[in-house]
């Protein structure tokens, strides 16, 4: 596992994230070495926003950054249920004890990205590029991993209910530290997968084979 933390160095703390959304729009530039802490907005919009060496810490915002770019980031005890992430890109992204419930991250791409303790039940990944990255001890729950492009990503201890990886190829994958039920996927796309024996007994529904 070779996934690099964000790297980040003094920040400056900021109040007014729409303020410094509206100047980064007008004069084209990128939100840096802020900190946001205890930010509340709902339908917030953030789209084609560049944010670089940045914290967002206890804050609860709601709508779209879509094609909005997350350079070292760090997210930690945040609240961004519900947000557009749609064609934007995560580089060096750390998300800690968070909920992103429900997030569209579709058609994104995604480069050594940490998710640790978080929600991301209902989200939609479908259509990304995921390389380097791992969810541990997230809920990801009927979150849908459609058409992915996975490389060097993994779970641990994470809860994988529903979760849909449909025509998304799940070779070399290790799924035996999780939580594995109702899973959403085919024979081709499982195959090559790393499984315990529950797990093994949970996916021969897949093949119609009934275990007495």
């Amino acid at each position: 596992m070779n996934i690099y933390k964000p790297i980040i160095g003094e920040v400056k703390k900021e109040e007014d994230i729409e303020n410094a959304i509206e100047i980064c729009k007008k004069e084209g530039i990128t939100i840096e070495n802020k900190e946001f802490n205890k930010i509340v907005e709902s339908e917030i919009n953030s789209e084609e926003v560049e944010f670089e060496k940045c914290i967002f810490k206890n804050c609860k915002i709601s709508g779209s950054f879509k094609n909005a770019v997350f350079h070292d980031i760090i997210f930690e005890n945040c609240d961004f249920s519900n947000c557009i992430f749609s064609e934007g890109s995560f580089i060096r992204v750390e998300i800690i004890n968070s909920k992103f419930t429900g997030c569209d991250f579709t058609d994104s791409r995604v480069y050594h990205f940490i998710g640790k303790e978080t929600l991301f039940s209902y989200a939609n990944f479908s259509n990304t590029n995921l390389e380097e990255m791992i969810f541990e001890k997230c809920d990801l729950t009927s979150t849908s991993f459609e058409e992915c492009k996975f490389k060097n990503i993994y779970f641990e201890e994470s809860k994988l209910i529903q979760t849909q990886f449909f025509r998304t190829k799940l070779e070399n994958i290790d799924f035996s530290s999780n939580e594995l039920s109702g899973i959403i996927t085919s024979i081709e796309d499982i195959k090559g997968a790393i499984v315990n024996n529950f797990q093994a007994i949970e996916l021969s529904k897949l093949l119609g084979i009934i275990i007495k």
